[in-house]
């Protein structure tokens, strides 16, 4: 991070900035000027960085999708539009993650004798009511993604189940077991609980080891692997939790010099594409030192 400089001119889009975690930072260049520098207005149309994504009904709003969304004029490119709406949704969820660490993940199915686990509709009225329940009650925290199952021999269309990460609070787990009593374990080793609280259908509950990243990986690739927005929205997240890091604008870094292969390969480095010839590069460092009182 030496090259990184705090930006301090008018400029309005850079192509560097620093996303601020509890846990570590994360440096991220591109290779266009994508970062806005104001993050609270609204630049000029003429200064508007080349190459971003054309406005989209698909596209997720500035805060996690916990509220209405308002309408937007048709994408000329739904497709390109529907891939930055999900990239953004990924964005949004591993903030989310980063910024709350949780200690559970957890799986949600329905049961058909108990709910109509194919209708989204019923579905997301009993999801909604038990959510706000158990977070108002009972202090649950969450990240929520909701998924269709394959579709089974049979079936006119997949059922519903729900993927995710939290904070138990007061929400009741007990230990899950075999036919011989015997406590269930995941592929890794890890003690599988049930949710006692949820009552539509099979749940477990995994507590999170070390390896906290690859479980928001885990996580997100549900929104990758999903075709459309499920109840209007890619995620759900409990209210009250912090969901956006804290940014530092940086001075333009050259992309091709930043650029690390061996970083890369290592797996310090990060680089993905977002649309058609823009790329980030991402490179995770330790946190930012306290900022000591003068006082």
């Amino acid at each position: 991070m030496s090259t990184a400089q705090a930006l301090q001119n008018d400029k309005i889009y850079t192509n560097a900035r620093i996303k601020s975690y509890p846990s570590k930072t994360v440096v991220q260049v591109s290779n266009r000027p994508l970062f806005p520098v104001n993050q609270g207005k609204t630049a000029p149309p003429c200064n508007s960085p080349p190459h971003e994504p054309p406005p989209s009904n698909d596209a997720e709003p500035s805060e996690p999708p916990d509220r209405e969304n308002k309408p937007h004029a048709p994408a000329k490119d739904p497709a390109r539009a529907k891939a930055e709406s999900k990239r953004r949704a990924r964005s949004s969820v591993t903030d989310i993650a980063l910024l709350n660490p949780f200690t559970h993940f957890f799986t949600w199915t329905l049961n058909g004798r108990l709910i109509d686990r194919y209708d989204a509709e019923t579905v997301s009225r009993k999801l909604q009511t038990f959510l706000s329940n158990a977070t108002q009650r009972k202090g649950f925290q969450y990240v929520l993604i909701p998924e269709y199952h394959k579709r089974k021999k049979g079936e006119d269309k997949p059922a519903l189940h729900m993927h995710g990460l939290c904070n138990l609070g007061a929400v009741q787990i007990e230990r899950a077991l075999s036919e011989n009593g015997r406590g269930l374990t995941d592929d890794e080793g890890r003690p599988i609980y049930n949710v006692l609280d949820w009552k539509w259908g099979f749940s477990t509950c995994v507590p999170l080891d070390g390896e906290y990243d690859r479980a928001i990986h885990y996580v997100t690739k549900y929104i990758t692997k999903a075709k459309d927005k499920i109840f209007g929205k890619w995620y759900f997240s409990s209210r009250g939790l912090k969901k956006k890091p804290d940014i530092i604008p940086l001075e333009s870094i050259p992309y091709d010099e930043f650029r690390d292969a061996e970083k890369l390969q290592t797996h310090q480095q990060f680089e993905s594409e977002i649309y058609s010839g823009v790329k980030i590069i991402s490179e995770k460092n330790p946190p930012l030192a306290p900022i000591k009182s003068t006082e």
